[in-house]
């Protein structure tokens, strides 16, 4: 586990969620759990992460499309790259998401597999 140096900032309100992503990811990255995009902002200041799994579904007036937006905007080298994850399936959400300036956009519910594989493709660390 010493080895862990790729970071995932995932922004995920739904606490059955949170523990998925720290069961699957807990032996190949390190790994910070926010509910919030102000939670979120505050963690991108102080670490620098690789990848953000962001949800679009969240409580108050923000939502992930706004995070991804700021990321886009704040973060221009590219670092995180944003995933989406989302339960929503509208065609348009997957459209704003990625002109918004995430990578890819997944649905829920996703295999471990399926999501293991999207973070590894833009894991900068992968050796596979």
């Amino acid at each position: 586990m010493s080895d862990k140096s790729t970071k995932i900032l995932i922004l995920e309100d739904d606490i059955s969620s949170q523990q998925y992503y720290g069961f699957i990811f807990k032996e190949k990255y390190e790994i910070k759990i926010v509910s919030t995009i102000s939670e979120a902002k505050i963690a991108l200041q102080e670490e620098t992460f690789e990848i953000a799994l962001v949800d679009f579904s969240l409580p108050g007036g923000e939502n992930g499309l706004d995070l991804i937006k700021y990321l886009h905007k704040e973060h221009p080298s590219g670092k995180p790259v944003a995933i989406a994850l989302t339960a929503h399936v509208f065609p348009q959400y997957k459209i704003e998401a990625l002109q918004a300036g995430a990578v890819e956009f997944l649905t829920k519910p996703i295999m471990s597999k399926v999501l293991l594989d999207m973070i590894r493709k833009y894991d900068p660390n992968s050796h596979e």
